[in-house]
């Protein structure tokens, strides 16, 4: 999960950031009142560019399939779960960085020499393509050490700064058998401890007006009450549809409500032992002719001018540098409990999930239960755009 954080005075403001591993974008919303109008499960607020749905407080079941998306499951045991960002797709993203330093390259020693060459074709002056190749190839490597080095340093840019800013942010530890919920502040290791039902989440759509049209985003948001400080801190992720973001909710609440066994599994991380699979994956895909012999060399191809097993290195050093453990100041709240010391579930959320899940069995689902339509909403403001 790229998580970003947003520390606001409570009854500020609300602006979200949805991030992911390479950039951010803020949205502006109209505030929600958080803290003076607590929502409850199931309630909708409109606000400037569009409208929320709240999953909590009061988390009742959302009827959708538990999915960590992202691989945002960092640790997971029948204690706690830590949710955060991993270092999935930092292979990817270092392969895209050399990718593109290396196309510069091709495309300025070969390709581009060559296209020179075919004017020897029809040429006036009897140059031969050779001569045209050579004549060439110098203007070509300068443009090609020069582009390459621009695109080098912007790809070292944005995988250095990526795995930094996983560094300053902890992940979200939810404990099961207190039935609370710890967020850390950026740069702080002091702990926010709250209630897990009383904590606020939701899924809002924001819409606006681009030069091409009408650009709708979903982002998934959970917010944490800092009593001593006065703030409200947020914490959002961009999400593709509604149902991603009911689905990340429900694997959190599974988890809280019924245990580890219930919910997506710790998410691996990825290293040098990921490309050894992938390679395997690959030739075994070829023997059983999934493959075609093109499709096997261009597998090699892109791997070799992507420095062949470089890039997992970086997501191994990704995942040391940036996968800390959380501070001394909770592991006393992080140790298991007596199971007759465990927090039980209020007589509220008991009630309430018991409507929701009969209503679940006669065909109805979390949206339309409680009368609330996203999609819906962004119908309407495209309309009125």
């Amino acid at each position: 999960m790229a998580i970003g954080q947003q520390r606001l005075p409570v009854g500020a403001r609300l602006t979200t950031f949805r991030l992911n591993y390479m950039s951010s974008k803020s949205t502006n919303n109209d505030e929600l009142h958080l803290k003076h109008q607590r929502p409850v499960a199931g309630e909708s607020r409109r606000f400037t560019t569009g409208e929320a749905v709240f999953f909590s407080p009061l988390p009742v079941p959302t009827g959708q399939i538990p999915m960590d998306l992202g691989g945002s499951f960092l640790d997971i045991n029948d204690t706690y779960l830590d949710v955060g960002s991993s270092n999935v797709n930092k292979a990817f993203q270092t392969r895209v960085m050399i990718a593109s330093s290396m196309l510069i390259l091709i495309v300025s020693l070969i390709i581009g020499p060559f296209i020179a060459g075919l004017m020897s074709f029809g040429d006036p002056y009897g140059r031969t393509f050779t001569h045209i190749f050579i004549e060439f190839f110098p203007t070509g490597a300068a443009i090609g050490a020069w582009g390459a080095a621009g695109a080098t340093v912007l790809g070292l840019y944005v995988v250095i700064s990526t795995t930094l800013a996983k560094v300053r942010t902890r992940p979200i530890r939810f404990n099961r058998q207190r039935r609370e919920v710890c967020f850390f502040a950026n740069g702080s290791d002091e702990p926010v401890i709250q209630p897990w039902e009383e904590m606020v989440s939701w899924i809002s759509v924001s819409t606006g007006v681009t030069g091409v049209g009408v650009m709708s985003t979903y982002t998934f948001g959970m917010a944490f009450d800092d009593p001593k400080t006065d703030t409200v801190h947020f914490v959002n992720q961009g999400v593709m549809t509604p149902v991603h973001g009911l689905g990340k909710w429900e694997a959190i609440r599974v988890y809280m409500e019924r245990g580890p066994q219930h919910c997506p599994g710790k998410a691996p991380y990825e290293g040098r032992h990921t490309f050894d699979k992938e390679h395997g994956d690959m030739l075994e895909e070829y023997q059983h002719n999934e493959r075609s012999a093109l499709g096997v060399g261009w597998w090699y191809f892109t791997h070799v001018i992507t420095l062949w097993r470089f890039p997992y290195w970086v997501a191994e050093w990704d995942h040391r540098f940036s996968m800390k453990s959380l501070p001394d100041s909770i592991s006393e709240w992080s140790k298991p409990l007596p199971s007759e010391q465990w927090a039980k579930p209020s007589a509220a959320l008991k009630e309430q999930s018991m409507k929701i899940e009969k209503a679940f069995t006669q065909g109805q689902d979390f949206m339309t239960y409680f009368k609330a339509n996203l999609n819906e909403t962004r119908a309407e403001e495209s309309t009125n755009s």
